[in-house]
Parts: structure tokens; C-alpha cells; sequence
């Protein structure tokens, strides 16, 4: 549906109300109430969870599943998925997983390897294309790392890993505040101490000073409605006409550079704004590097990677105060500001004026490395390991998020080659013989 920008604001709020999410919540509990087969009722319930962010609905949802004979049923679970029309689509038109990466091979004497699995839609094609004893000796001789996309992930899709597997299923959420709620689901469920987002590796950018920095304000967003473009005009409408802006993005399904463009002027923006589609990773480093202030918009949405990205490339970060996006949590008196809603051109000016004294780059490569990941990960891991009285010989690789998982050493990926080879020859419909060079796809 299109919005004038008379609307748009108005809907906006009512998308993104903690009310209206509240209602579609306590809404698919009782659709789960009174739905009468097991499947179309795991289903609802599994929505129901997605938006239960109080308590009071968390717990009415819990007690509902957990009552269930089907929440431990991983057939359920498979059959929910089956309904879900996007994700079953895509395991039927390609069952290989992309963006997952092999961060240890498996060893003698029951040590496990590591799979660190990125996107929900990676772990239903795992999951639903495997039976269940190919997905037996998957959970025998390797330890899964899940890595959520977005907030809140997908709960059946959860569902189903946790029936599926055996042991401690591992889960990076793509928010401190979904941690709980991930837990809280079911007792095997352990979530990691990072985010998606902390796999970025610093010395991939190359951070100007303060002075050389040509572009004021850099976005890095793709031109889905999600990403609330429209926010941002609203406020360089207000701002001086002689601000450099640079957006950075690509296509999404009905959605181009050109209509970014007429939205800038429809909200009567008068900046010189450069828009640039689907650049090398490396190009949009670049751009990182040379803007004093990035700016995220989203109101909900993921992990949001280039927000991180922008850190390292020494931006200040800008976000709205009520996004529900992971490294809001990384804003502080070092590296950025939280925007008031009503305010947004006021605190992105004054941002603009404080860019200079802030040390967003320093603060991230002291807490957000990708080698700071990793051992975060690898003791994790490694206490699981003594927990379950199986040997741990060998470290995980070091992965980075360039702009999928990646190895950060070439001699590790080829170290890895052998468990890549296996994977394909056992399961050659999920694990492609190009997955270790082309994990990006």
C-alpha cells in the first residue's frame, strides 16, 4: 500500500506501536486456542511468541506450547514450516545453504566439528531437506551455531532446530533483548555473548581523520520500505542545503534507486545526495571511511551490520532511540547518538557538530573485533565440550563478515577443505562443493 507524506509518518506509528504488536500477539495466542489440529495451532503459537516482547504474553505463550504434544514433535514443526509459503518456496527451488561457514572439522574420540549457520531460511533448508538420520550424525559430529537475521527470529524455525537436534542448540541473536525470550523457549537453547553484527574485521578499513572527511552523512540500507528512507528526508529537509549526503543500497522487490530519489524530493529535500546501487563491498568501505556521521533509520529490523561496519570506518552512529536494532546498544558517549523521534534534525546537527571528539573506531576495536568473537565463541564452546565429557584438541577458525562469513586466513579455509569435502559427498543437496569459496551467495 502507498503512503503520501501526509500518512506516512501516521502509519509508521501504528507499524512499529508497541500496542500493535502487543494485540497481534495476545491475537495469534488465541487463534492457537482455538485452532483444532496441531500443526495450524503450533503455528499461531509460534507467531504468538515472535511478538510476545512483555511478559504477561511471554508466559501465556510458553504455558501453551509447552502443554503442546507437538513442541517436541520435530514432524510438527517440519509440517508448520511446510505452510509458511516463502521459506518452503525456497527449499523447493534450492536446498543448498549459503552464508554458513566451517569454523572446526571433527576430530577423533567424539570431538565435534563447528557449523556456524547464518539466516533462518538456511536453517530450514538444513533441516527440512536432511532426514533424520543424515540430521543425526549432523548433531553426532558437529556442534550448530545458529545466527538469527532479524528480531524476533523465526520461532518455528526454532522449533523445529531445537526438535531436531540433540545436546545445546547455540543461537546468535540479532538483539540483547531477544536473549531472554530466546532462552526462555526452550532450556537446550544457549545464546551466545555477541550479535551477527561483531564478526567485522578492523583491518579491512582504513578510517580518515576527522578533518579529510568529505561526505557528512553516509546510509548504507537497502531500498526496502523497512529501512525508512522517508525518515531521514523528513530531517535533511530541515537541515542546511549544503550538507554531502551519500546513500548507498540496492534493489528490493518493487523498490529502486529511482524511487529513493523521488522520495528525497517529494520530502522537499534540497542536499546534493549521491545514491549509489549494489557497490563492491569494498566501495562501500570507502564511502564508510570518508562520511562523519552514518545514519540507520530502521525501526526494527536485524543486527544491522552496516551499522557496525560504520564504527570501524570511524563514523559517529546515528539511530533513532526506539529502534529495536541490535547495535543500538552500541551507541554511547564515544561513538554516536541516539535520536529523539521528534527531534531528528536537531540531534543529527548537533552529531555533526560533535563528530570530530568522538573515537568510534577505537571503541569498537576494543570491544566488537571479530577476534574478540571468536574467543567469546571458542570458550563457549570449549566449555560445552567439558561439560559433555568430549575432548576439545583443536580452537575454531576465525571467521569475518566480509559482507558474509568468511575466513580471515586462507590457511585455515584450506585447512577446513576436508570437512567441506565430506559435508558434500554425505549431504550434496545442502552443502554445495563451491561452499567453501562462495559462502557469500
Amino acid at each position: 500500500m502507498k503512503f503520501s507524506k501526509a500518512t506516512l509518518p501516521y502509519a509508521d506509528a501504528f507499524r512499529y506501536s508497541k500496542q500493535t504488536r502487543q494485540l497481534a500477539g495476545w491475537l495469534a495466542l488465541i487463534r492457537g486456542h482455538l485452532s483444532a489440529g496441531e500443526v495450524i495451532r503450533s503455528l499461531h503459537l509460534a507467531r504468538a511468541m515472535a511478538y510476545a516482547d512483555g511478559n504477561d504474553l511471554r508466559s501465556s505463550v510458553l504455558d501453551a506450547l509447552k502443554k503442546r504434544p507437538g513442541f517436541e514433535n520435530a514432524q510438527v514443526w517440519r509440517d508448520a514450516l511446510h505452510l509458511q509459503p516463502r521459506l518452503h518456496e525456497l527449499v523447493l527451488k534450492d536446498p543448498s545453504i549459503s552464508r554458513s561457514i566451517v569454523l572446526k572439522a571433527p576430530g577423533e574420540g567424539g570431538e565435534k566439528g563447528v557449523l556456524l549457520m547464518t539466516f533462518e531460511y538456511n536453517w530450514v533448508r538444513l533441516l527440512l531437506t536432511l532426514s533424520e538420520e543424515e540430521t543425526r550424525w549432523l548433531n553426532e559430529n558437529y556442534d550448530i551455531v545458529l545466527s538469527t537475521s532479524w528480531s524476533p527470529t523465526d520461532y518455528a524455525a526454532l522449533a523445529l532446530a531445537v526438535s531436531s537436534l540433540r545436546g545445546t542448540v547455540f543461537v546468535q541473536s540479532c538483539n540483547y533483548d531477544e536473549i531472554a525470550k530466546i532462552e526462555a523457549f526452550h532450556p537446550r537453547l544457549k545464546c551466545l555473548e555477541t550479535l551477527p553484527c561483531d564478526w567485522i574485521n578492523p583491518q579491512l578499513y582504513a578510517p580518515k581523520p576527522p578533518e579529510e572527511r568529505q561526505t557528512d552523512i553516509v546510509m548504507v540500507a537497502n531500498w526496502g520500505e523497512f529501512k525508512r528512507h522517508w525518515d531521514l528526508f523528513r530531517a535533511l529537509s530541515k537541515m542546511p542545503p549544503n550538507l554531502k549526503v551519500v546513500l548507498i543500497g540496492q534493489r528490493e522487490p518493487g523498490r529502486s534507486r529511482d524511487d529513493i530519489r523521488r522520495l528525497a524530493t517529494t520530502f522537499g529535500v534540497s542536499q546534493q545526495i549521491d545514491i549509489f546501487e549494489s557497490l563492491p563491498i569494498a566501495e562501500v568501505a570507502r564511502h564508510q571511511c570518508d562520511a562523519k556521521v552514518s545514519v540507520i533509520m530502521s525501526r526494527r529490523e536485524g543486527c544491522c551490520v552496516a551499522a557496525v561496519e560504520s564504527l570501524f570506518a570511524g563514523c559517529a552512529l546515528a539511530m533513532r532511540e526506539d529502534a529495536h536494532v541490535g547495535p543500538l546498544a552500541y551507541i554511547n558517549d564515544q561513538t554516536g547518538r541516539r535520536l529523539r523521534p521528534n527531534h531528528l534534525h536537531e540531534d543529527l546537527s548537533a552529531l555533526l557538530e560533535q563528530s570530530s571528539n568522538l573515537r568510534p573506531h577505537h571503541w569498537a576495536a576494543a570491544h566488537l573485533t571479530c577476534e574478540l568473537s571468536r574467543a567469546k565463541l571458542n570458550s563457549l564452546l570449549k566449555a560445552e565440550a567439558k561439560k559433555t565429557c568430549r575432548p576439545w584438541t583443536c580452537d575454531i577458525a576465525q571467521p569475518q563478515w566480509r559482507p558474509h562469513p568468511t575466513f580471515a586466513s586462507e590457511n585455515e579455509r584450506e585447512a577446513l577443505r576436508p570437512a567441506y569435502t565430506e559435508l558434500h559427498r554425505r549431504f550434496p543437496k545442502v552443502f554445495s562443493e563451491a561452499l567453501i569459496m562462495e559462502s557469500w551467495r
